[in-house]
């Protein structure tokens, strides 16, 4: 593999003794915000969207989980009742805007779970789903953790996303996450996928699903086991500093902004 390199290093420690794709993701869009919620475990309430896809994602780990087994899907009205359930047992902790009314949230919540489960359930046979990983990331001495979201049995990797507009088609190939699931795959199965997709469920007028396929070729897998090396060895050495350039650094977009702007 060309181009710079990290050299091996046994020597990275990092606040939890892994990291995960969801943490690399943080840091790299802003090394405070790693700071505050990793280095000092400081959580900050989810915001509607982050419950709505958390609840859409429970109700899709709901269907495959049995369906590994059974081959079917459960019925739409099991879903729609298990994601109503999930988003009331996670209501009093989200913090909604002045503006949001948590009925009308969840009634969407169900609306896109119900979209996914009709449209796209019925096309995908799981072999594997939420499958925990720790595993070395190679030659570095760091440890991935995670969950890889699903494995279909034609060997795609697939993530669920749901979202207000339409996705951009360029996501796919610079989804992170994606790179990491097919990083583990390989590492579990001797296997790169055969291809990775991200499964949108989109909250127009009415509910749409949209498909993004793409590939991970073994030089994708390696720029992220670089990529994550080099963010782990920043970490180690206490690089943090606030990302004033990213769209997100703001008052409303970033729960750590007035505490930011306090320590940094």
């Amino acid at each position: 593999m060309g181009g710079v390199r990290l050299m091996q290093d046994k020597n990275i420690t990092l606040p939890s003794e892994h990291i995960s794709a969801s943490q690399i993701n943080t840091y790299l869009r802003c090394p405070a915000q790693y700071f505050f919620r990793y280095v000092r475990g400081i959580k900050i309430p989810p915001s509607s969207a982050l419950t709505r896809g958390k609840c859409v994602h429970a109700g899709v780990e709901h269907n495959y989980r049995q369906k590994i087994e059974s081959r079917q899907d459960v019925s739409v009205n099991e879903v729609t009742e298990y994601v109503a359930a999930e988003f009331e047992a996670l209501q009093d902790e989200t913090q909604f805007e002045p503006d949001e009314v948590p009925g009308q949230v969840k009634d969407v919540t169900v609306t896109l779970a119900k979209a996914y489960h009709v449209e796209l359930a019925p096309k995908i046979q799981p072999i594997l789903v939420e499958q925990e990983i720790l595993l070395p990331i190679e030659p570095y001495g760091i440890l991935l953790k995670g969950y890889v979201d699903l494995v279909d049995d034609k060997l795609w990797v697939r993530d669920t996303k749901t979202s207000m507009r339409s996705p951009n088609a360029d996501e796919i190939n610079k989804s992170l996450q994606l790179s990491a699931y097919a990083y583990s795959l390989q590492k579990i199965t001797g296997e790169m996928p055969k291809g990775v997709a991200l499964d949108y469920v989109v909250a127009t007028k009415v509910p749409k699903v949209v498909v993004l396929e793409g590939t991970r070729t073994e030089q994708q897998v390696n720029r992220f086991v670089n990529t994550a090396a080099r963010v782990g060895r920043a970490i180690s050495e206490g690089c943090f500093y606030p990302s004033e350039h990213n769209f997100l650094c703001s008052p409303e977009k970033c729960g750590y902004w007035e505490l930011c702007h306090k320590e940094f």
